[in-house]
């Protein structure tokens, strides 16, 4: 069985999730930076009306993952209320300013959450010695790394995620993520033997009120549209993988 997350970014995309037969989800806002960790509205109520796994992402701000300490504190914090509210886990990542693991922050981050499951996410990527962090991210106890392969997307990095689950898939899941669609995630997983799939499928959202915003921006300039996941293409997506 393949085991289908789906990137959510907001309460909307969650039920679509639930609704198109998503066995888990990444919780998540703001995907047009790569994700930022959800406000307290957004965990209150997805924690109220889920119904399958959610690991949330804990990423305090766009751009690189190498935090300070102010920042580590703030997913520190934002762990220990995922805990509290009951979350099956927390999807984290952290580097220090040579691209290697920051593994001190880590173990405080994983300390926080003790007894959560952990995520390591596509900070992996931009890590200089993946396969070294791979192997150290085992020892420290996540038991699932999203990965593009060190690529813009999974289906260009299907070498190195490949070579991860070779490696080290009987150990932790390899979970090939970015880019994927119905038309190549079969293809990404039979190259990789991977047995995860991470996928936002989402669509841009019709109801943004097009008399209003009829060029989809407003008076000064904002966009007026935005993305959710895509109910349809996860339910086609999961019966494409688990047909029975």
């Amino acid at each position: 069985m393949i085991r289908l997350e789906i990137c959510a970014n907001g309460i909307k995309s969650l039920q679509n999730a639930m609704d198109g037969c998503a066995q888990c989800v990444e919780l998540c806002e703001c995907l047009e930076v790569g994700g930022v960790t959800p406000s307290f509205g957004t965990l209150a109520k997805a924690i109220d009306i889920s119904f399958i796994p959610i690991r949330v992402l804990i990423r305090p701000r766009p751009g690189n993952y190498i935090y300070d300490e102010d920042e580590v504190e703030m997913m520190k914090t934002d762990i220990m209320l995922c805990k509290k509210l009951g979350f099956e886990g927390v999807v984290i990542g952290a580097l220090n300013d040579k691209g290697e693991l920051d593994i001190e922050a880590i173990k405080v981050l994983m300390e926080a959450g003790e007894g959560l499951k952990f995520t390591f996410h596509r900070a992996i990527d931009a890590c200089v010695k993946p396969f070294e962090a791979v192997e150290k991210l085992i020892e420290l106890g996540f038991d699932k790394i999203l990965t593009s392969g060190g690529k813009p997307t999974a289906l260009e990095g299907v070498p190195m995620i490949a070579e991860m689950q070779l490696r080290y898939g009987d150990k932790i899941g390899i979970m090939p993520g970015g880019g994927i669609n119905l038309g190549n995630v079969k293809d990404i997983l039979n190259m990789t033997g991977a047995v995860h799939c991470h996928a936002s499928l989402a669509h841009w959202v019709p109801r943004f009120n097009e008399k209003l915003y009829p060029n989809q921006k407003d008076a000064t300039g904002a966009t007026m549209v935005w993305t959710e996941s895509n109910k349809d293409l996860i339910y086609e997506m999961e019966k494409m993988l688990n047909p029975f």
